[in-house]
C-alpha cells in the first residue's frame, strides 16, 4: 500500500529528476543482494512503472487512478458488466472532456501501466527503469540539486514499495479522496471489479469487444473538437 503514500509523497512535494538516480543507486546495490536477476520478464513490470511515472507527470493529479475499476472491467470484458461499463464510459467520457489531450494520454497511461503490472521486477530491472526516467525527466525539465534532500526521501519512498505492498483495489480507492471532485467516482467502485480480475488471472475475457469502448470515446472527442476547430 505504500505506492499510495508514494504517489501522494510525489505530488505534494514534487522531488526532481534527481529522485530517480538516487532510487537507481539504491535498487543497484540491493541487487548484490537479491537473488532474482535481470531477465525478460522485467520488460513489462518495468515499462508499467515508466508509464505510471509519466502519466502522473503529464497529468499532473493523481485521482485520474480513481477510474481503475472502469478501466479493467472494460479491457478484460468480464461478462454481465454491460450497463456498468456503459455508465462508466459515460462517467469517464465527461471527465475526458474537461481535459487537454496531454491529460487524456496521461490519464490512459496511468491507468493502463497500473492494470498490466501485475508481476514484480528485480532490483536491477527497477534500477533500469529508473536511470530511464532519469534521463527522461531530465531531460524534460532539468535537474535541480536544491531540494536534495526531497529527491533522497522521493528515492527511499520508492524502495519502500518493495516493502509494503498492496493490491490495486486499495490503491485506486485511496485515490478517491486526492481530490475535493473525485470522491464522486466513487461509484466506479461498486463490484467486485479486482475480484473478477484476479479470479481470472488478470487476462482478459475471450471473445469480448468491450475493449474498443475507451479507443470509441477518445475518437468521438477528436472528432468533435476537430470538427468545432473547423467551423
Amino acid at each position: 500500500m505504500w505506492s499510495f503514500f508514494h504517489f501522494v509523497f510525489l505530488y505534494f512535494c514534487a522531488p526532481s529528476a534527481l529522485m530517480h538516480w538516487y532510487a537507481c543507486i539504491l535498487f543497484v546495490l540491493l541487487s548484490f543482494y537479491h537473488d532474482k536477476h535481470v531477465s525478460r520478464r522485467d520488460v513489462a513490470p518495468c515499462l508499467c512503472i515508466i508509464g505510471m511515472y509519466l502519466g502522473f507527470y503529464l497529468t499532473g493529479e493523481l485521482y485520474h487512478w480513481a477510474c481503475l475499476p472502469w478501466w479493467v472491467t472494460t479491457l478484460c470484458g468480464f461478462r454481465k458488466q454491460r450497463g456498468y461499463i456503459w455508465f462508466g464510459g459515460v462517467v469517464v467520457g465527461f471527465l475526458w472532456h474537461a481535459m487537454t489531450w496531454r491529460q487524456r494520454v496521461g490519464h490512459c497511461l496511468m491507468n493502463l501501466s497500473r492494470m498490466f503490472l501485475i508481476q514484480e521486477s528485480s532490483m536491477g530491472g527497477l534500477a533500469a527503469a529508473h536511470i530511464c526516467m532519469f534521463i527522461l525527466f531530465g531531460s524534460m525539465e532539468g535537474v535541480n540539486t536544491d531540494r536534495w534532500w526531497v529527491d533522497v526521501m522521493g528515492a527511499l519512498s520508492c524502495m519502500m514499495c518493495l516493502v509494503w505492498k498492496g493490491t490495486m483495489e486499495w490503491f485506486s480507492m485511496g485515490m478517491l479522496f486526492t481530490n475535493p471532485l473525485s470522491t464522486g467516482l466513487f461509484v466506479l467502485h461498486i463490484g467486485k471489479w479486482y475480484e473478477y480480475y484476479k479470479n481470472n488471472h488478470y487476462r482478459r475475457v475471450k471473445y469480448t469487444f468491450y475493449y474498443v469502448y475507451p479507443v470509441l470515446i477518445l475518437l468521438v472527442l477528436f472528432v468533435r473538437e476537430e470538427t468545432i476547430l473547423l467551423m
